[in-house]
């Protein structure tokens, strides 16, 4: 978004290493084409009791395994472990993670040992709205045993070799990451037999506060001393938050009902072996195995004193904002005419995303030290530490020395933020300048793009083929985009990632 006046711009800051970096949390599946139950995401009551990560990680496992010329699924766990603390202190390092595979299949008695530990080192890239991660790791040891019937393939881990790199793009709501997988495996068996497993493929993801996914598509060659079977896979795990109205039932109860979060989670992992093999079943050639992990339920706060908003059409979406406490101010009847100041709606974004603020927070102590950045928004504003988690997450900056923090916020500007927050502006490139509403001709240049891309994914909604785009934005308009913004962020984009599936 370009120029507004001399005096505010939403953009970005300065790169800093120490501010608030919300890096994806990746390898849940680990890397050898098998799924895990991975991890839920955080409960709403963690922001107020919170639970710090542990830096091991036990979940349910699953794998494929081909190595006998048969494919046999494995179930165990896989131990997670890493010590990566680094990142948010150091613009450049290195860490350790750790990944321990234990599974087995009794029908065939047969079981699944693996470990391997990485050396892995990452430094910081800045960049417009963003920042980015990229990593490089480096096998420091590697030890598996694989026994099927009375045969046992052990890892010859000095001839074999594995190579992991990616990048992570940090957007101010959400992190995205790509890595790439290449190894060779090579193994002796018990009967003294040569085989080599290579992989390829990739790993891609996201990690937001409504959803999560990792899924892959790796191509594997088993390379034996008679033939060669080659097998694609495609893992997937998704992690999400739905939400759901609860009616109470007793009638003598002050409450009509409450609005739960379901955390939900599942991973699949569909297989097909490409080569001929006259021995093995239709079914053997082309399957697929799941894991499918027990919903969590959570109560949200009721919301109260929302009656006066039976009839409008946004009511349902800003009774879920209150219930999920992104939108905080006492209501009041006069809220559905009202305008949302810029601050207001830096603020519901800032909670929306579940953005730390905990950096910003004045109190008597530290008052005198807190940075000033906006005339207008010293630390004794209660808005104070949202504007600077937004300033400091990359999503707004100034020019000049105020933020305009009072006046109301455009429509186009709040779309603008809004796509930005989740870095999808890319999606609305324009090979002319011309978007799909009627009042086109009223959307200043510097919004066309991220104002297409919200259409393009369904976050922007017109009203009657009009944006109304220099329109200040009502507070009830303001909890439809926000709530259109979360559901978008807990179905529908993970669509995209699992498409494979």
């Amino acid at each position: 978004m370009k120029k507004i006046s001399m005096k505010i711009l939403f953009l970005i800051f300065a790169f800093s290493v120490t501010s608030i970096c919300v890096y994806a949390d990746m390898g849940d599946m680990g890397y050898f084409g098998g799924i895990s139950e991975g991890t839920n995401l955080p409960k709403t009551i963690e922001k107020y009791v919170p639970v710090k990560p542990p830096k091991t990680r036990t979940m349910r496992y699953k794998e494929m395994v081909y190595i006998s010329g048969e494919p046999i699924e494995f179930e165990g766990t896989i131990k997670v472990t890493k010590d990566d603390d680094i990142i948010n202190t150091k613009e450049s390092g290195s860490y350790n993670e750790k990944y321990v595979i234990s599974a087995k299949n009794m029908e065939k008695n047969s079981t699944l040992d693996r470990t391997i530990n990485f050396t892995t080192s990452f430094y910081y890239v800045d960049g417009d709205f963003k920042k980015q991660i990229v990593r490089d790791s480096t096998v420091s040891s590697w030890t598996e045993k694989i026994v099927i019937d009375d045969v046992t393939y052990t890892l010859d881990e000095n001839f074999s070799t594995y190579s992991l790199t990616g990048v992570e793009d940090i957007t101010p709501g959400v992190s995205y990451y790509d890595t790439s997988v290449s190894y060779d495996a090579r193994f002796i068996s018990s009967n003294n037999e040569t085989i080599t497993i290579k992989t390829e493929g990739s790993v891609y993801g996201y990690d937001q506060p409504w959803s999560k996914v990792e899924s892959g598509k790796l191509t594997m060659d088993i390379i034996g001393p008679k033939d060669i079977m080659q097998v694609t896979l495609n893992p997937s795990l998704e992690a999400k938050k739905t939400m759901y109205y609860d009616k109470t039932s007793p009638f003598p109860i002050s409450f009509d009902g409450t609005y739960n979060q379901r955390l939900e989670r599942e991973a699949s992992l569909k297989y097909n072996i490409t080569t001929n093999h006259p021995q093995l079943t239709r079914s053997q050639m082309e399957n697929s195995i799941m894991i499918s992990t027990a919903k969590q339920i959570e109560k949200l706060p009721i919301p109260a004193g929302l009656d006066f908003l039976d009839s409008n059409p946004a009511n349902e979406h800003i009774k879920k904002l209150y219930s999920m406490e992104i939108m905080t101010e006492i209501p009041h009847k006069s809220m559905e005419v009202e305008a949302i100041t810029r601050g207001e709606f830096i603020k519901a974004i800032c909670l929306g995303m579940n953005m730390d603020t905990s950096k910003y927070q004045v109190t008597s102590k530290n008052k005198n030290s807190m940075k000033v950045i906006f005339g207008d928004v010293l630390p004794d504003n209660p808005l104070y530490p949202y504007i600077m988690t937004a300033y400091n997450a990359k999503l707004i900056k100034g020019v000049g020395d105020i933020f305009k923090v009072s006046q109301p916020i455009t429509r186009q500007e709040a779309l603008c933020i809004l796509i930005r927050v989740i870095g999808l502006e890319k999606i609305g490139r324009l090979e002319n300048s011309v978007t799909p509403f009627k009042d086109d001709s009223m959307i200043s240049p510097w919004a066309r793009k991220a104002i297409l891309a919200g259409y393009k994914l369904g976050i922007i909604e017109e009203k009657e083929g009009n944006l109304e785009p220099r329109k200040w934005l009502s507070k009830i308009d303001a909890s439809t985009i926000i709530d259109n913004l979360i559901n978008y962020l807990r179905e529908d984009i993970s669509g995209y990632y699992r498409l494979i599936q």
